[in-house]
């Protein structure tokens, strides 16, 4: 079952009580090559082994319920990304990461867990904009170059495979740290409805600042946080339920 799928069935279901943690993780070395799909599985395994209440999806083939807010490309880190894990009975934080820390795999970690009660709306609508990290010889000025056009085209795969031609630049809301050449911090849209991926950044500076294909293909992406909100006026996933 797909994520948007396993969302969607979470809503259809019978009406069960849900006491949800809402898990902030971080990912680096050879688990970033994991895909989103074996994410989900590594995460459901060890919620089981840990012996934790897990609630279950109702019908033929029960799973349990849990929803990432924004799945990862393959290959990049993160050191701020979230999973809703819904519990049957409530769990202490503190006693849920130290049950989990031990069955999840070297270079998996829970970084906080916080129970937000029963949410009203899936984590995965909650996500506006994400920050990035690039590590990579030159990045700064490439990046400089490209933010610096009003218009930035670039070809991309579409729903059904066919190639299109859309403009980036709408996407890209600021850039956070230049202090360096080789180091670049910068805020972006994403989720369901303006998502912009690290890769197609990355073709961006290949087609409009000449930056070697070599050096973004061995580009270092790393995932820093997930915000909700619009912007200006947005705040981190991981403390959204606070201030409400």
């Amino acid at each position: 079952m797909r994520q948007d799928e396993r969302a969607l069935e979470m809503t259809r279901q019978q009406h069960q009580t849900q006491y949800m943690m809402r898990t902030r993780f971080k990912r680096t070395g050879a688990t970033s090559f994991v895909g989103h799909l074996d994410l989900m599985k590594i995460f459901e395994r060890a919620a089981r082994r840990a012996g934790l209440p897990l609630l279950y999806s109702q019908g033929y083939n029960p799973r349990p319920m849990l929803v990432f807010a924004l799945p990862l490309s393959v290959g990049t880190d993160t050191t701020g990304d979230y999973v809703d894990i819904a519990m049957s009975v409530p769990v202490d934080p503190e006693e849920f990461t130290e049950k989990m820390a031990p069955e999840l795999p070297e270079g998996l970690e829970i970084m906080s867990a916080r129970s937000i009660g029963e949410p009203k709306k899936s984590i995965m609508s909650l996500v506006t904009a994400a920050s990035y990290a690039f590590d990579a010889k030159d990045i700064t000025r490439a990046a400089l170059e490209v933010w610096k056009m009003e218009s930035v085209e670039v070809e991309k795969k579409a729903k059904g495979g066919k190639i299109r031609t859309a403009d980036i630049k709408p996407l890209m809301i600021k850039i956070l740290e230049t202090s360096t050449p080789d180091h670049l911090e910068m805020l972006v849209y994403a989720g369901s409805e303006k998502n912009l991926r690290p890769d197609v950044f990355l073709k961006a500076l290949t087609v409009h600042a000449s930056y070697p294909e070599d050096e973004a293909s061995e580009c270092a992406v790393t995932r820093t946080e997930l915000y909700t909100g619009e912007y200006p006026d947005i705040v981190a996933i991981d403390v959204f339920e606070e201030i409400m």
